[in-house]
């Protein structure tokens, strides 16, 4: 079984495990000190595809975020923020690229 298929597999059996329709859109949470990351795959017409990672970080740390980002040829003019928290979306390419260096946020 390919990655693609094994993420179809496993998404269904946990849709069925909690008594769900298949989802349209699946995503994880990880909580790594004050590092905050999304793990979002939207479902298309026969598998699961456009997977986003959404990265958010305190406000104090907003700049070191930025830097992240930009090291990873990512859009910066996209980043978010609210009152507590800065947010920043990257693709799966750009996400390859910086993911070794995640810990440079904490």
């Amino acid at each position: 079984m390919d990655e693609r298929e094994q993420i179809k597999f496993h998404i269904s059996e946990i849709a069925k495990l909690m008594g769900l329709a298949e989802p349209v859109g699946f995503m994880l949470s990880y909580e790594v000190g004050d590092v905050w990351i999304d793990v979002y795959v939207e479902r298309g017409e026969d598998e699961w595809q456009n997977k986003t990672y959404t990265i958010s970080v305190p406000k104090n740390k907003g700049d070191k975020l930025k830097s992240f980002v930009e090291s990873a040829g990512g859009n910066t003019w996209d980043m978010m923020a609210d009152g507590e928290r800065v947010y920043a979306s990257l693709t799966q390419e750009d996400w390859e690229q910086v993911s070794a260096s995640i810990m440079n946020l904490l």
